[in-house]
């Protein structure tokens, strides 16, 4: 009984040996297949910068803004009017999402107007100025790596043929943000 005892154990042990190395020898015989079909360089992460120039500076600072219908680019009173560009000096392209970012509004709560245009003249977003906060003027505009893109906004207050001597002194400041997205290419 105890010569067929050890016999099992030892036929055991020597499946349990025979299973392990089977199970080594394929462990590595699939890391060096995964190893060998990786591609050079395939976990690189790119990333881009972005550079942004703010022709007339970044600030917003408007007062002397009186009642106007929506002006045109060519209107060169009582309007406020920035001109920027954004360039990308990286090697990926992008969206730029453009927000105003209101930290003083003294009108009337919807009072003030703006307008965004590209480089060539043609109106890429309109809306109205909150009393604070950040709103978005522009957003989803395509940047290409290694261009520029230039964009004018305006700002009005809104004629609403009424009187509207009680907007007289007040002011709007504020500044722009600019936030890049990179376009995922799969």
């Amino acid at each position: 009984m105890n010569i067929r005892g050890s016999k099992r154990d030892l036929f055991y042990l020597i499946l349990l040996v025979l299973t392990l190395v089977t199970m080594i020898i394929g462990i590595t015989f699939t890391y060096l297949a995964l190893v060998s079909s990786e591609k050079k360089d395939s976990t690189r992460i790119q990333t881009g910068m972005l550079a942004i120039n703010y022709v007339d500076g970044k600030n917003i600072n408007a007062y002397l803004l009186m009642p106007i219908n929506e002006p045109t680019l060519e209107t060169k009173y009582s309007v406020y009017k920035k001109n920027f560009s954004v360039a990308s000096s990286g090697t990926l392209d992008q969206t730029l999402d453009i927000f105003i970012n209101v930290t003083k509004n003294e009108f009337k709560n919807n009072a003030l107007k703006y307008a965004i245009y590209d480089a060539n003249n043609e109106k890429i977003g309109i809306g109205s100025i909150p009393a604070s906060g950040n709103i978005v003027i522009a957003s989803d505009l395509y940047l290409k790596s290694g261009a520029t893109n230039n964009y004018t906004v305006l700002i009005w207050l809104q004629e609403n043929n009424l009187n509207q001597d009680y907007e007289q002194g007040n002011s709007f400041i504020g500044g722009f943000e600019i936030i890049a997205n990179q376009i995922k290419y799969e």
